[in-house]
């Protein structure tokens, strides 16, 4: 990891995106580099000079930041698309839950959500968690994104000093007519031996955690107990992340802890 890029836009959330930035940049011995941006103007207005920071951006950054502040950028355009460029594969992208607007955070077309979609890095939505002591949890279904997640929810348990939990969410979802449906208890066993071969094959211990229903649902339960949440961009289905409804978009606007999301 190269640096760590926030995305700052005066508000609540992004003071709380910022604070979590440079606490992590403290763990990792990083810098930070402040994004700010003002939206576009309607049409036929003419452009303004130069950007508008935030209110007092450079001010908050730098108390927060306290030494680590690498630069404090601002930009006119869409805010999710400057985010989105002012990255690379090696940044960390952190973001607030929602911005000025209290709705925005809901909305398909939200900055987090956009950029989740959009950045070339793992992304960070922010918020307070409930337990701020508590494990590192990640979500681990065997894909590609979830094993990429392992390893990121491995370190940051490292750095934190905190156990990591592993959990898999179990669900039968028939198909047709199926000669036999498993117990419970089976789907259990798979989920466990899942989680036994992945973790042995990453060469990691840690707490795991099988849960029946939907990945979104027992994670963002599990994050009621978490200091972070850490999630892959997309599990076995390669459309998933399209999905208003996949696990990572549901994650990083339920949880009750700041969620990574790791491609």
């Amino acid at each position: 990891m190269r640096r760590i890029v926030v995305g700052y836009d005066g508000s609540e959330s992004a003071e709380v995106a910022l604070r979590w930035a440079v606490e992590e940049a403290r763990r990792r011995r990083l810098s930070v580099e402040v994004v700010t941006v003002h939206d576009d103007l309607p049409a036929g207005m003419p452009p303004r000079r130069e950007p508008e920071p935030s209110p007092d951006a450079e001010r908050v950054a730098a108390e927060i930041a306290d030494g680590l502040l690498h630069d404090v950028t601002r930009e006119h355009g869409t805010p999710s698309e400057r985010l989105v460029a002012a990255c690379t594969p090696d940044d960390l992208l952190v973001l607030g839950s929602h911005g000025h607007g209290p709705l925005v955070g809901a909305l398909m077309g939200s900055v987090s959500r956009a950029c989740l979609h959009a950045a070339p890095c793992p992304v960070v939505v922010a918020r307070e968690p409930v337990a701020p002591d508590g494990p590192v949890v990640v979500g681990l279904d065997g894909s590609a994104p979830s094993r990429e997640a392992l390893a990121f929810a491995a370190e940051a348990a490292r750095l934190r000093d905190v156990p990591l939990e592993v959990v898999h969410a179990v669900a039968w979802s028939p198909v047709g007519a199926e000669l036999m449906t498993p117990t419970p208890d089976e789907l259990a066993e798979w989920g466990e031996q899942l989680l036994a071969t992945e973790l042995e094959r990453a060469g990691m211990s840690a707490e795991t955690r099988v849960d029946p229903g939907h990945a979104s649902e027992a994670l963002v339960r599990a994050s009621e107990r978490a200091s972070l949440l850490v999630v892959g961009s997309r599990g076995h289905n390669p459309l998933v992340s399209l999905l208003l409804g996949s696990t990572s978009a549901r994650c990083a606007g339920k949880a009750a802890c700041p969620v990574v999301v790791v491609r």
